[in-house]
Formats: C-alpha cells, sequence, structure tokens
C-alpha cells in the first residue's frame, strides 16, 4: 500500500536552493519558551501591573501558539494601558486581531481592527489585516475600502491590485479584475508573486488554462518553484488535463528546459499516471537536462510500478550512487530485486531493507516493508513484532493495526486480539482511503458500513488517478463480491490508474487485486486499458 504524498515536493527537493533545511528542533523551542516564560512570570508575580511587560508575555505566548494564555494576557493588558499610550494599545490592538484570527473569531479581529485604524489611519499594517479578513468572511464593500486606503499610500502596492481584484470578479467585474493583475504583472515583471496573484484571480474567473501559464510562468522568474508548484497539483486534481496539455506547450516552444518536464512528471506521479511520468523522466536523462539522484529514483519507482524490473534496477542503482542517505531508495530497491525474478528473492530484499534501518530503523514505510516480507515467508512471529513497532507510528499506524490484526486472524489464530485492532481502526474515526476503515469493517461483519465507506471514498476523492476506485475494488474483493470490484477496477483504469504492480503482483495484505485476478473477464479488462501502463506524452 502507498500512501498518498505530495510527491512533487519531495522529488523537486534536490532542486532547490541551498539553504532550504529548517531547524525543527521542537524540543529545544520548548525548553526556551519555557524558560522565557519563566522569567516572565517571575517578574509579573512581583510587578502585576506592568503592562508592557504583560504584553510581551503575551506576545511570547502567540508566537508559540498559546492563544487562550495570549488573549487573557493583552485583554488585560488593553484594561491597564492608559489611553494615551496611543503606539502600544496599537499593538495590543494588533495583537488580539491576529489571536481572534488565529482562533477564527473573524467579527471579533474585524472589530479590534477598526478600533486600531482609529487610533492610526494609515497604518498599511492594519488596513491589510482588515482587507483580508473582510474578504474571508464576505464583506466585500469593507475590503474595497481598506485595499484602495492600500493602494492611496502606495500606487503600487501589487497586494491591494491584488485584493481588488478579487473584490472586481466577486461584484462581477471581470475587466477590472483583468487590469488590476495585468498591471501588477507589467510593474513587476520578474517577481514570482504577481503571476501567482494573477493565476488566482483567473481561477476565480473559471479561465483555468491562462491561470495554468501563469504558474508556469512563476515557476521561470523565481528559483524557488515550490509555490506554484504546489497550485498546479492542487489544480491538477480538477483540471488535470488541462495543466498536462498547457505544460505540454510551453515544453515545445522550450523543448529543452528541464523544469517543464520535471513539473509534468511529478503531476504525473501524484496522479498515479507512471507511464506519462516515465515518458518525461525519460526524456531529461537523454537530454542531459538535469543529473540529479531524485531524477533516478522517480525514474525506477515509475519501472517498478510497470513491471520494468531491470530497467528500474539500473536507475535506482545510479540514485544510490548519488545518493545513499534516504531509506526510501533501499525499499524500492528491495521491492524491485524481490521481484525481477520469481518474486521470492528474499535474502537480497531482506539486506537492502536492513541497509535502510541503518539510516532509520524506526522509519514506519521500512516496518511495514519488514512485516511484508516476513509474512512472505510465513515468519508470523517476526512480522508481528515489526508490526507492533508500526502501530506506535502514526505515518503507518492504521496499515500495521489492518495488518497486525490479519496476522493475527488469519495466521495465528488470535480472533480476540485480531478484533481489538479491528476495533481501535474503527474507534479511531478517521474516514478517509488511509483509513482503511472499511476493510476493518468487513472484518468485524459490518457489511453495509464497510460498502457505504467505499462509495465516500470514491465520492471524497478526485476521479484521476482512480486510486479511490482502486481501494474500492480491493474492498469488495475482499468482500467476495468480485462482480462488484471488476465494476470498480475497469473505472479506476478508465481514470488512468497506471500502477501495473499493484494490479497484477501486489498479494500483500489488505489491499490488493489477488482475487479478482481470476475472475473471468479480468483478462480482457487489462488488455482494454493497456494504454494506462504505456508510456506516453
Amino acid at each position: 500500500m502507498k500512501a498518498k504524498t505530495l510527491i512533487a515536493a519531495i522529488a523537486l527537493s534536490c532542486l532547490a536552493p541551498a539553504g532550504w533545511a529548517q531547524d525543527n528542533d521542537s524540543q529545544l523551542q520548548a525548553k526556551m519558551n519555557e524558560a522565557v516564560m519563566k522569567v516572565y512570570d517571575e517578574y509579573l508575580t512581583k510587578n502585576p501591573d506592568d503592562y508592557e511587560t504583560r504584553f510581551s508575555r503575551a506576545y511570547q505566548h502567540y508566537y508559540f501558539g498559546s492563544f487562550l494564555n495570549a488573549l487573557a494576557d493583552v485583554n488585560q493588558a488593553l484594561d491597564e494601558t492608559p489611553r494615551s499610550k496611543v503606539d502600544l494599545r496599537f499593538d495590543e490592538l494588533l495583537l488580539r486581531a491576529r489571536i481572534y484570527d488565529a482562533r477564527g473569531e473573524y467579527q471579533n479581529e474585524i472589530a479590534d481592527l477598526k478600533q486600531a485604524l482609529e487610533l492610526k489611519p494609515r497604518n498599511d499594517v492594519a488596513s491589510d489585516m482588515l482587507a483580508r479578513v473582510s474578504m474571508r468572511v464576505g464583506e466585500n464593500d469593507q475590503a474595497e475600502e481598506s485595499y484602495k486606503a492600500l493602494l492611496r499610500a502606495e500606487p503600487t502596492n501589487y497586494v491591494a491590485m491584488h485584493g481588488l481584484a478579487k473584490v472586481a470578479v466577486r461584484k462581477g467585474n471581470y475587466e477590472e479584475a483583468a487590469r488590476l493583475v495585468d498591471e501588477a504583472v507589467k510593474l513587476y515583471p520578474t517577481e514570482q508573486q504577481v503571476y501567482m496573484n494573477r493565476a488566482d484571480v483567473l481561477r476565480d474567473m473559471d479561465e483555468v488554462v491562462p491561470a495554468i501559464q501563469n504558474y508556469v510562468q512563476a515557476m521561470t522568474v523565481s528559483e524557488d518553484m515550490m509555490p506554484p508548484l504546489r497550485e498546479l497539483v492542487v489544480l491538477s486534481d480538477t483540471n488535470y488535463d488541462d495543466v498536462m496539455a498547457t505544460l505540454a506547450e510551453n515544453i515545445e516552444r522550450a523543448p529543452r528546459v528541464g523544469m517543464l518536464y520535471y513539473v509534468r512528471a511529478s503531476i504525473a506521479i501524484e496522479h498515479l499516471h507512471y507511464g506519462q511520468a516515465l515518458k518525461n523522466l525519460k526524456a531529461i536523462i537523454d537530454y542531459n537536462l538535469y543529473d540529479y539522484h531524485t531524477v533516478y529514483y522517480n525514474t525506477a519507482l515509475c519501472q517498478a510500478n510497470l513491471l520494468q524490473w531491470d530497467d528500474a534496477l539500473v536507475n535506482i542503482n545510479k540514485a544510490l550512487q548519488m545518493h545513499s542517505g534516504d531509506p526510501d531508495y533501499f525499499l524500492l530497491k528491495a521491492r524491485i530485486e524481490r521481484y525481477r525474478g520469481r518474486g521470492d528473492n528474499f535474502e537480497t530484499a531482506n539486506s537492502l531493507l536492513n541497509d535502510a534501518a541503518t539510516i532509520n530503523a524506526e522509519y514506519g514505510p521500512l516496518l511495514i516493508a519488514k512485516a511484508h516480507l516476513m509474512i512472505a515467508q510465513r515468519k508470523d512471529t517476526e512480522a508481528l513484532n515489526y508490526l507492533n513497532a508500526a502501530v506506535n507510528n502514526d505515518d503507518v499506524k492504521a496499515e500495521a493495526l489492518m495488518m497486525r490484526g490479519w496476522v493475527n486472524k488469519y495466521r495465528l489464530r488470535n480472533i480476540d486480539a485480531a478484533k481489538a485492532d479491528f476495533q481501535t481502526l474503527i474507534a479511531g474515526g478517521d474516514t478517509d482511503m488511509e483509513s482503511l476503515r472499511g476493510f476493518a469493517l468487513h472484518e468485524m461483519a459490518r457489511a453495509d458500513e464497510a460498502r457505504a465507506w467505499a462509495e465516500q471514498i470514491i465520492k471524497d476523492e478526485p476521479a484521476i488517478g482512480g486510486e479511490a476506485y482502486y481501494y474500492a475494488a480491493a474492498l469488495m474483493s475482499d468482500m467476495d463480491d468480485n462482480d462488484k470490484a471488476m465494476q470498480y477496477l475497469e473505472t479506476a483504469l478508465a481514470n488512468g490508474y497506471g500502477n501495473l504492480y499493484e494490479v497484477m503482483i501486489n498479494e500483500n495484505p489488505y489491499v490488493n487485486l489477488k482475487l479478482v485476478r481470476r475472475h473471468d473477464g479480468f483478462k480482457a479488462l487489462i488488455e482494454k486499458y493497456q494504454t494506462a501502463f504505456q508510456e506516453r506524452r
């Protein structure tokens, strides 16, 4: 089973500028916050009327996400700060507005911002905040007034132009909206955000293709391609063909721009169109546009999912030669080595998983892969040990619970332990595709609820890629309704589901098509949709 991720964000990390890494040491931050708060607490105990220090503590609480404490402090500070202290009262109102924004109390935020602007009528920060929150709650006239105030203070403020354009769209004045964002682009032709803003407004006007083109332009004017790429990936959920066609047109105009191929490949991978992704990745390699390990890793991933095992091995080896610090690379090579023969090369696969463990022995997907390998060899107790560890990993908890339940029920005949895992998963409350809730409901003989779950994930997930239909097909197969499973599978393939490994090979519990493959019409169905597994532009 594959956890759905933003593959593009991971894949493009090697192309990002140096300095992307950030300090994520939350424990250190927590200790620093505790030390700072201790100083504040001690001082305010001795000097409870010091409203300036209380305001400073409120800001510290806000910075660390303790919004209720921040609100209590800033309320008291506002009560005690003299009216003559205009600058301080302005800052206190602005902070309280930010706290209200974080808590979703938008009308309170608006009231505070209006008070703040009475103190400093020409303050750009307060005007911008008031404009944004007014847009959020649909108070278009107030938003328009605030953005116009910003524009009067700074006639070339592209943030204000963007805001006014969005208000114009809401009022049906598309011509004015287009004029404003076009003017911003003319003023700042090398600024990425103006293209992002124009794309946003074009999307509001249902001008999807021009919006896509603006996201592509946004990628060409900055080294940081991630903001427009994220938007393209989101847009591709509903307008996949338009996104891919627009990128293809740009490739025709600039056939040696590697970024365009890579973006196209990344979006195709995100939607499980591995043949389409592979075509673009091969172009990068053939034209020698990039020589990065992620290019070879993703090429190998596509080839493995299309059962091109030997070619996949060549590319994953190239990736590992360039970068051996990512456990996913070893996990992929382990799968390639296991299946490129008869699917029973357990020794080599296990050795590669051990290599991954030297990088991160507690990595959730590694624990699941180890369990899969043990189950395939009927080493059920060892599989159970890996699953026990995986259950404590939030990234793979649902899959680990289902697999552990399966091992206990079907291999170790420990029915009570199996039921406990299925019940735990159901009680967790998650209902999305990766929650596997429907499979647990089926195991607890709640068939109607299981079928309803399958229908719901199809409703909730975008059709592009067909993954929800694949999950539903696997569940129907598990419920011995292979006719329904075939219907769901056909819809998945019709929507471009392109993972041939999952369709033809995978037998790992729980999500698989093992029983569907025995259906009389299975072979003909796969032949009908062969293009889903072929390289294509």
